[in-house]
């Protein structure tokens, strides 16, 4: 609706302003990037759900053996979806930002000053978009803070396992005759 609106103020004005310009392509980028981490965070999210229920199901009762083997089913969900989550970190940022973008230029527009005479217009219509810009800049700027987080956690304890598996391999190479 807001690339919609921008793009009937330039034509009927026959003028092509920058500023509503930009708005228009930041405002079709940040949609674009929404619906790309939408899609993304489904297929994520409901393979962390099926591993919850699963594990939910077998809560208290649990053998070690099966904790183990939960264990291996999230790292092996980990790896799986790794450059999935990596898109996803860059989306969040991306869109985050472009949701600032359009923020601040709509705190612009918001103020208005007539340099010649002096006055200052206040257009009050405006607030509610850039405070909604602002909300969904901060929210997708702290999910990708925290996809971030669980990436780099994940990736230590992946390179962990790797050392360790390297020095049982080592150790066990030893002592075989």
């Amino acid at each position: 609706m807001f690339i919609v609106t921008r793009l009937q103020e330039m034509t009927q004005s026959g003028t092509l302003l920058l500023v509503p310009l930009i708005m228009v392509i930041v405002g079709f980028a940040a949609a674009v990037l929404g619906i790309t981490w939408m899609l993304a965070s489904v297929e994520i999210f409901s393979s962390i759900e099926e591993l919850k229920s699963a594990y939910d199901a077998k809560k208290g009762q649990m053998t070690p053996e099966e904790s183990i083997g939960f264990i291996i089913q999230m790292m092996a969900q980990y790896r799986t979806n790794k450059a999935t989550i990596r898109t996803m970190i860059l989306v969040c940022t991306a869109g985050g930002c472009c949701f600032l973008v359009l923020g601040i230029m709509s705190s612009i527009e918001f103020v208005s000053a007539g340099l010649t005479s002096g006055m200052i217009t206040l257009n009050y219509l405006l607030i509610p978009p850039s405070l909604l810009s602002f909300g969904i800049a901060v929210v997708s700027l702290l999910c990708s803070y925290y996809f971030r987080k669980y990436a780099s956690i994940w990736d230590i304890r992946l390179a962990e396992i790797s050392r360790s598996e390297n020095l049982l391999e080592k150790t066990m190479e030893q002592y075989s005759p």
